[in-house]
């Protein structure tokens, strides 16, 4: 889908992955933006198996703190929880975009949460209403979602570097 051509619109991208992850290459993309002297303000999500699930981690990208956003549910258990109480922490990482400004603002997901309006869908409206560029990640099953909540005016982006860079670059 095309972006829109009205100038008050501001860029707004997804990274559409079906499988695997997209979190390598958008921290690579981030680092390098960043080398460059791109204000890329935002979270990355970092993941990690231990013995019983996998582990997700939100890093605000200026300062590096970590928000583990994975919680254990026990021994007898074999899925992990989404702690909601760490992400709501984190949200306050996305709210400081929108006062303060970025070149670019990350958002690590797209998901079930946002599709529902929940998780950092607020967060993400009021930094695209700022006029602040969004990238983030969506999978296909929430790519409808996706379209609805951005009203049709996001770019969607393979998992390739030099896609990201042509989108940002435009």
């Amino acid at each position: 889908m095309m972006p829109s051509a009205d100038p008050e619109l501001p860029p707004i991208a997804t990274i559409v992955v079906a499988t695997g992850s997209a979190d390598a290459l958008l921290r690579d993309f981030v680092a390098d933006l960043r080398r460059r002297g791109v204000r890329v303000r935002g979270l990355l999500q970092e993941s990690h198996a231990d013995d019983s699930c996998c582990q997700h981690s939100l890093i605000d990208i200026e300062d590096g703190r970590r928000y583990p956003i994975s919680q254990q549910l026990g021994s007898q258990s074999n899925a992990c929880s989404l702690d909601t109480a760490a992400l709501a922490e984190a949200t306050a990482v996305m709210r400081r975009i929108a006062d303060e400004g970025a070149d670019l603002a990350i958002f690590n997901r797209f998901s079930k949460l946002e599709s529902h309006g929940e998780g950092f869908a607020a967060e993400m409206l009021q930094v695209m209403s700022s006029g602040i560029p969004v990238l983030t990640v969506t999978s296909p099953s929430h790519l409808e979602s996706w379209r609805h909540f951005t009203g049709g005016i996001a770019r969607e982006l393979p998992p390739d570097a030099a896609a990201l860079n042509d989108w940002f670059a435009a």
